[in-house]
């Protein structure tokens, strides 16, 4: 029988490898319509006024999203907690798709300048350490091994299909 410590163990692993494989799927998706946004003259203009800001407007205009978006996050716990997971996850989701879509972009679009302010850089740093670190960890299990041999023969399927179009 499995320790409390070992059954918090899988239990994290497991939470992180669902959160990865989520980051992984979306960060192609949320590349696309950042570039689809981008044929637009008003949001290239938008985006280049964001990106001329001083570096401490930088760090407000990046915490919008995530403040923004808080309250939709709450709305979806409190749905969940009172018996409606369906909806709650639907809008616990799209908030954080939303949040994490913007606030994505705005980083692209000002971490130069937000990695100027030293406790920023500092905890990007740290983040970014703790990251790769969990990352490495998730891809070193069996069954994230497995996810990607069956993702590769999906991607694979899919590439043919559109190739048969052309």
């Amino acid at each position: 029988m499995r320790s409390k410590e070992d059954t918090l163990r899988y239990l994290f692993t497991l939470l992180l490898f669902v959160i990865i494989l989520i980051e992984e799927a979306f960060w192609t998706v949320f590349e696309a319509l950042s570039g689809w946004f981008a044929r637009y003259a008003l949001v290239r203009k938008l985006e280049n006024f964001v990106a001329a800001r001083h570096p401490v407007v930088c760090l407000a205009l990046f915490l919008i999203p995530v403040l923004l978006m808080l309250p939709f996050k709450l709305v979806g716990v409190w749905l969940i907690a009172h018996g409606h997971a369906l909806d709650g996850v639907f809008v616990f989701v799209m908030a954080k798709v939303t949040g994490t879509f913007l606030a994505a972009r705005l980083l692209a679009l000002t971490k130069s300048k937000l990695l100027t302010i030293r406790w920023f850089a500092y905890c990007y740093k740290k983040f970014s350490a703790w990251k790769e670190g969990v990352k490495a960890y998730v891809h070193a299990t069996a069954a994230y091994r497995s996810y990607r041999l069956k993702r590769a023969k999906l991607d694979s399927w899919i590439a043919t299909i559109f190739k048969r179009r052309d």
